[in-house]
């Protein structure tokens, strides 16, 4: 896609020392992050990945036609291009990793906000489960892997990626679902698939889960830390001493069952230095590095995609208008204010 617009757009732009602001963006392109990704060496760019809107232009070969509404992934790049970034009036996006918008959501906010809301959460969760722990996906036959049916998972729950990631494990069948969530996340994340929820405060919930999971009769031995947090990578740095026994990675290995011999299979929302054993998790690989994995995502979120009315939802989106208040609220995500919520900026802005 590309603007036809002669005027400049408004955009949000993450520079070098990790400070966003405004900025106009000149009109049109010619076809040819938040803010977390500044800490792992992304930035110099305009932020964002989600985006859903009209095809206003395409470019030779293009599967889709102007007027058609898409939505899904802006490009993954360091110090990528500014036509790329999706927090602006118009940009480019590449046809891989752009889906039509299914033809059962009606154009009406409340399902259009949904559907944006999709993209970087359900890839990654389905990057956790499909790639990363190599679980087979029942619903594509084509996808195979361990058999998730009856097998115990422990994910955090509160962030977007742990409530699709909820959902997609309970659609192939693992049971009993353990989640960590503040006591008022509870009851949602219980109606969307989760067996149990613990509060992640609570001085007692390692014992808790362990009981839980001893009461059930099935080994605990896979887990998935959707916020990751006490490990450097993607962090500001920090003066104060680390307790690497009270941070989650390590909390969460604590969960599980000793001396399994299944062996454990552990994934983390971002890089843990301090343990080899936690495999880390994207939401987009290059076909070229990860041929196999990128098939696999392609047929899963064909048939989530397919299958949305029943597969996945967001329980709570925001809408925010307006590049000010845009910038305040990737603050807010960055630094933990917003639980359980997804964070839409409505454009043009």
């Amino acid at each position: 896609m590309s603007s036809s617009a002669s005027q400049s757009t408004r955009a949000i732009y993450l520079d070098s020392t990790g400070t966003l602001s405004i900025c106009s963006i000149p009109s049109p392109y010619t076809p040819t992050a938040d803010l977390r990704h500044f800490y792992i060496g992304e930035h110099s760019y305009i932020t964002e990945y989600d985006f859903i809107g009209p095809v206003v232009s395409t470019s030779p070969g293009s599967p889709f036609q102007v007027g058609d509404v898409v939505f899904g992934l802006a490009g993954f790049s360091r110090q990528r291009p500014s036509s790329d970034g999706a927090h602006q009036d118009f940009f480019l996006a590449e046809a891989e990793g752009t889906f039509k918008l299914p033809a059962d959501v009606r154009s009406t906010l409340d399902e259009l906000t949904q559907v944006v809301s999709w993209p970087v959460g359900v890839q990654t969760a389905v990057d956790t489960l499909f790639n990363s722990l190599d679980f087979a996906f029942p619903p594509v036959a084509s996808v195979k892997g361990a058999d998730p049916k009856g097998r115990s998972i422990l994910i955090g729950g509160s962030s977007i990626v742990g409530l699709f990631t909820i959902q997609l494990a309970k659609i192939a069948g693992f049971f009993p679902i353990y989640t960590t969530a503040s006591p008022h996340n509870h009851a949602t994340l219980l109606e969307l698939g989760a067996t149990a929820c613990f509060d992640y405060r609570s001085p007692t919930v390692v014992d808790d889960i362990r009981a839980a999971a001893l009461a059930s009769g099935k080994e605990l031995t896979v887990a998935f830390n959707a916020v990751t947090q006490g490990t450097s990578f993607g962090n500001p740095p920090s003066d104060k001493p680390l307790d690497v026994s009270q941070v989650s990675f390590t909390l969460a290995r604590r969960c599980l069952t000793e001396g399994s011999n299944d062996g454990l299979r552990l994934c983390a929302s971002l890089k843990v230095e301090d343990d080899p054993n936690w495999s880390f998790c994207l939401a987009v690989r290059p076909a070229e590095v990860w041929p196999e994995y990128h098939v696999r995502m392609k047929a899963i979120l064909e048939w989530v995609y397919a299958n949305h009315k029943t597969a996945i939802k967001v329980p709570k989106i925001r809408v925010i208008k307006g590049a000010e208040e845009g910038i305040k609220a990737i603050y807010d995500v960055f630094e933990g204010r917003v639980s359980m919520e997804k964070v839409v900026i409505e454009h043009p802005m």
